[in-house]
């Protein structure tokens, strides 16, 4: 009897063990966050970037995030955390006057909400309308980008720093205040010292 008790006891150690040896489950999703981290490489054109994640959003919602549709937003919420690895064609957006790293943030943000809404177990219509929106930015800033960019403006601060320096330390080159003290006295002036005509 006392011998049965020692060898469950032993059984179940064995077993306790086992079970912390074990790897833990991967969370839901990961595979295809790994797989897109495998297909997207810094350095990728961003509207390449951009096309494969609005592909990832069409095959989410055509789906209606269930079942494979939400390893497909899955996929598409990994491409947004690389978006600002991406090859940029210019800095600042000509027909929106904004930066393209701020609308990239932007659906990063709208991305990490629809992902926390979904882990959260938020109403099904409400995460399909968030969805709905961020598929739209995503187009139209494909748009927006395709119009063109120039580079980023410099900051206004710097513009006024710029300029106070400027003066100060070139007060030459300030501007039309400056120009009279340049210009050369060209005043007609007689030659050698005048004589004295000793009161007469």
């Amino acid at each position: 009897m006392k011998k049965t008790i020692l060898l469950s006891g032993l059984f179940l150690c064995v077993s306790a063990l086992c079970a912390a040896c074990r790897p833990t489950a991967e969370p839901p999703g990961s595979d295809a966050t790994v797989a897109i981290m495998d297909e997207v490489r810094a350095g990728t054109p961003l509207d390449e970037m951009l096309r494969m994640l609005d592909e990832r959003l069409v095959a989410a919602m055509g789906g209606a995030m269930e079942g494979s549709a939400t390893d497909d937003f899955t996929r598409a919420e990994a491409i947004t955390d690389r978006l600002l690895e991406a090859r940029m064609p210019f800095e600042w957006l000509t027909a929106d006057q904004y930066s393209v790293e701020s609308r990239l943030r932007q659906v990063q943000s709208s991305a990490d909400r629809i992902l926390a809404q979904i882990q959260t177990g938020v109403a099904a219509d409400t995460v399909a309308q968030n969805l709905r929106e961020l598929r739209e930015d995503v187009v139209r800033l494909r748009e927006t980008i395709a119009r063109g960019g120039t580079p980023a403006p410099v900051p206004v601060d710097r513009l006024l720093a710029g300029d106070s320096s400027d003066v100060v330390d070139n007060p030459a080159t300030s501007g039309a205040a400056a120009a009279p003290a340049a210009r050369a006295d060209t005043t007609p002036r007689p030659i050698g010292s005048p004589v004295s005509t000793g009161g007469f």
